[in-house]
């Protein structure tokens, strides 16, 4: 079997993988216009705390209990040239159910599928390996789990606002009055590696289509960029009402985001369209699918590059 090349294997898989990735950036490049800081009053940041702003961004995601987006668009930039946009459809329930299919506009054609349930994760890309690759999580959280991208399963839900901050997980707070901005610093690990995970937020409460969460950052130990998403744009989604005041409570769901992998000169801009959120999801879309030549195990099989699976490493 023909061996494909580490570099063209992880920029063709991981724009489609990464949001089953954990990634962020921190110490960004020049953002375009309407990543600015928006024009607001600055909020008053003498009685936040770590504690009270986790607590509030937990509360957002546990307003959010699964989403569906059926008509969402991809599009991937990387050095050497682009493919076209993909159309497709992203399906997330908690706490790992996921699935994401990408498809070309015109034929209609199935060019990548990546999904998950609460055993197992999986991915398919025919054009580059006519051959669905399966891990378990238990194998994967062993850390020595050789995979083409660095993988990580709740990444998707902190990527969509749906995941909790650990409680007792941020070690440390800082405010940059000049960005409006709060950042919560957290020790983690990724695939077996030791990381920094840093989320930014506005310290003013936001409204409209601007979101709260500016990006969420995970950095190597030595202090180099992972992988990043930026939030461009949300959509807010009513679902009830505030029983002292009777206002309406809103969930907050990314519209438009954007996720980067620096060392391989990528990014990938998804557009979820239409997004129904909290509803009930059909178990049958979770299950791995009979897809491909052949199946492998990623962590039984130990493929190498004879069978077209290049491990790589955090670079």
């Amino acid at each position: 079997m023909k061996t494909v090349p580490a570099r063209r294997l992880s920029l063709l898989l991981l724009p489609f993988c990464i949001l089953a990735v954990g990634c962020n950036t921190f110490w960004p490049k020049r953002e375009a216009p309407d990543a600015r800081v928006p024009h607001v009053p600055v909020g008053d940041t003498s009685s936040l705390t770590s504690e009270t702003v986790v607590a509030y961004l937990n509360s957002q995601a546990d307003r959010v209990q699964s989403l569906d987006a059926g008509d969402i668009s991809l599009t991937v930039r990387g050095p050497g040239g682009s493919p076209p946009t993909l159309d497709g459809s992203l399906l997330v329930q908690k706490p790992r159910n996921f699935r994401l299919v990408g498809k070309f506009p015109l034929t209609g054609s199935q060019e990548v599928l990546v999904g998950s349930n609460q055993e197992r994760f999986w991915f398919y890309v025919p054009r580059m390996q006519d051959a669905l690759m399966h891990c378990s999580y238990s194998d994967f959280e062993t850390g020595k789990v050789d995979l083409p991208f660095p993988f990580d399963p709740d990444w998707v839900l902190e990527a969509l606002g749906m995941a909790k901050l650990p409680a007792d997980g941020v070690r440390k707070i800082e405010f940059d009055d000049r960005t409006r901005t709060v950042k919560l610093i957290e020790d983690a690990r990724l695939h077996g590696q030791k990381v920094k995970k840093v989320t930014v937020c506005y310290t003013a409460t936001m409204d409209r289509n601007v979101p709260q969460v500016k990006a969420r950052f995970v950095y190597d130990e030595r202090g180099k960029v992972i992988c990043s998403a930026t939030t461009k744009s949300v959509t807010r989604i009513t679902v009830g009402k505030d029983p002292r005041t009777g206002a309406p409570v809103y969930a907050t769901v990314p519209q438009v985001v954007k996720l980067e992998w620096p060392a391989l000169e990528t990014d990938l801009v998804l557009d979820l369209g239409k997004v129904r959120i909290n509803g009930q999801l059909p178990l049958e879309s979770f299950q791995m699918p009979q897809v491909g030549a052949r199946q492998i195990d990623l962590g039984r099989d130990r493929p190498t590059g004879r069978s077209g699976v290049v491990p790589a490493r955090f670079r």
